[in-house]
């Protein structure tokens, strides 16, 4: 059991780029380097070739190393984010980083049910409500982004922008902080009321002959 979550409130870091696949997210090489380190180290080489440069510097330019977004618990990016392979190492990343909350217009579907497993709310907005929240973005100053997980809204500055979408048992994990072995356990009765009904109905199903 994670740690219940209902609502996240901070600053937003827009990294508006499309197809973000999750070899960018987490790059093999520098990967290996650490990887007797643990998941606790993955946040060292979170975008790791477009964060550094060839000596392992910051590159300033970049948007996670401009200190107005430090400690940022939301990324905001584009279309298809977390496409590529399959590697859960990239949730375990974002989160490792501090994020909790992704905004995109879409995601790739194993990185979506991935990002569930490890309480990382992926949160789809559609491209009317896209465009209010990247327009907000634009400014000189942070901007204070707030995700309503029950009513499933998202607040600027304490006014709402619009809704956003997301499956609803990976919501349910995620609210609860449960994984999903103990959401599964939640209809434990249901099951075996099931299962009863099926062997009551089909008694053949049963049999060992």
């Amino acid at each position: 059991m994670s740690e219940k979550l209902t609502s996240i409130r901070g600053t937003a870091v827009p990294l508006l780029w499309d197809n973000v696949d999750t070899d960018a997210l987490v790059p093999a090489a520098p990967h290996k380097r650490i990887s007797g380190g643990g998941r606790d180290r993955l946040s060292e080489i979170l975008f790791y070739e477009v964060r550094f440069s060839a000596d392992g510097s910051p590159k300033p330019d970049f948007v996670l190393n401009k200190r107005q977004f430090a400690g940022a618990p939301i990324l905001v990016a584009g279309e298809n984010f977390g496409c590529g392979s399959s590697r859960e190492v990239a949730a375990w990343a974002l989160q490792d980083y501090g994020f909790r909350a992704v905004i995109a217009r879409s995601f790739s579907d194993i990185f979506e049910q991935n990002a569930y497993k490890n309480q990382l709310l992926p949160a789809t907005v559609d491209a009317t409500t896209y465009g209010k929240i990247v327009g907000e973005l634009d400014r000189s100053h942070p901007t204070t982004v707030a995700i309503d997980l029950i009513a499933r809204c998202i607040e600027i500055d304490n006014t709402t922008i619009g809704a956003f979408n997301v499956d609803e048992m990976g919501l349910e994990m995620i609210v609860n902080g449960m994984d999903e072995f103990s959401l599964t356990a939640r209809y434990i009765l249901d099951i075996k009321a099931t299962q009863q009904k099926l062997a009551d109905a089909f008694p053949w199903l049963n049999s060992k002959g």
